[in-house]
């Protein structure tokens, strides 16, 4: 029986930011992956967030990022790619579930 989406791992397949310290990429990162995972499970192609509706966000130095989630099947594999942003500071992220 296959695995469920919300229990597969996530894979960090590759990131860009710019204004985001090292701290903060990889909460954000961790909010990626959440994000990844829980719309995984849907049939959702594209999928947008305000990092302040996720619990932890505001002790991890996270709220006030807009996250815009798309699905990409690419070679009959899905990847995700998502775009983190609050004023001048940017992180895109691509990932895959295995």
């Amino acid at each position: 029986m296959p695995m469920t989406n919300r229990y597969k791992k996530a894979v960090i397949e590759d990131t860009v930011s710019h204004g985001i310290d090292e701290d903060e990429q990889s909460n954000l990162l961790d909010l990626f992956e959440y994000a990844m995972k829980s719309t995984a499970t849907t049939l959702a192609r594209e999928a947008r967030f305000d990092t302040s509706d996720f619990a932890t966000a505001k002790e991890r130095n996270c709220e006030g990022f807009q996250l815009t989630l798309q699905r990409l099947t690419i070679d009959g594999r899905d990847f995700w790619h998502g775009r983190f942003s609050r004023a001048e500071q940017q992180l895109t992220v691509t990932g895959s579930l295995e």
